[in-house]
């Protein structure tokens, strides 16, 4: 295996309330097979919400913490974002899930609130951007990269499960993953093409000229 040149976001276990497990298990494998030793991230705090996965229905009176539930995805170590430098990263991914969009920002689906993402997340998904660094989001993995920088979200999965949508101008790239409602294989090649991609532009040289990011 090569050396640890990127970077997954992680939002906890289950598909309700922290990452999607299919959409990072196929991540994971999709960058075992291209070599890379990814360091796995989330941050160290509670989760805002948890869903019994059988009925779909929240549970009152059970916290659990984004970091530890993170643990459950993965035969690594999972590390807090308050440890891990970002300079030494060449390219970020966050996979979806619900918690993507709950567990690093507050106010999502209330219609008239605030989103704002929290500190620690912010700062870290910042350096990406302003460093000219590749991103590859998976389903609902785009929602803290839209807030930050001030995109809408679309109405709908951005296309069908294998399909990848570049934003070459500001160095990011998409997939619809698991939240198209295609066949698991179609978010495997889905998933594969979208680590393929963000790995070459991370080997291309730095241009100039990045999309805006919030102040």
């Amino acid at each position: 295996m090569g050396p640890m040149r990127v970077g997954v976001l992680l939002a906890g276990c289950g598909l309700y309330d922290g990452s999607d497990p299919a959409e990072t298990f196929l991540l994971l494998e999709a960058l075992e097979e291209a070599g890379e030793r990814p360091v796995l991230a989330a941050p160290d705090r509670p989760q805002a919400r948890v869903v019994d996965h059988l009925t779909s229905e929240a549970e009152e009176g059970t916290p659990r913490n984004v970091l530890r539930e993170s643990a459950r995805l993965a035969r690594q170590p999972v590390r807090s974002l308050a440890e891990i430098s970002a300079d030494s990263l060449l390219a970020l991914f966050i996979p979806g899930g619900y918690g993507a969009a709950i567990n690093f920002q507050d106010g999502f689906a209330m219609p008239g609130a605030s989103r704002p993402l929290h500190p620690e997340v912010e700062g870290f998904l910042r350096h990406f951007f302003e460093a000219r660094k590749p991103v590859g989001t998976i389903g609902l993995g785009e929602v803290p990269v839209r807030a930050l920088l001030g995109l809408e979200l679309p109405d709908a999965p951005s296309g069908p499960p294998a399909r990848v949508v570049p934003d070459p101008e500001r160095r990011l790239w998409h997939t619809a993953g698991s939240a198209s409602g295609g066949r698991l294989a179609d978010v495997r090649r889905g998933i594969a093409a979208l680590v393929h991609d963000v790995l070459e532009a991370m080997e291309e040289p730095v241009r100039s000229g990045a999309g805006s990011v919030r102040p």
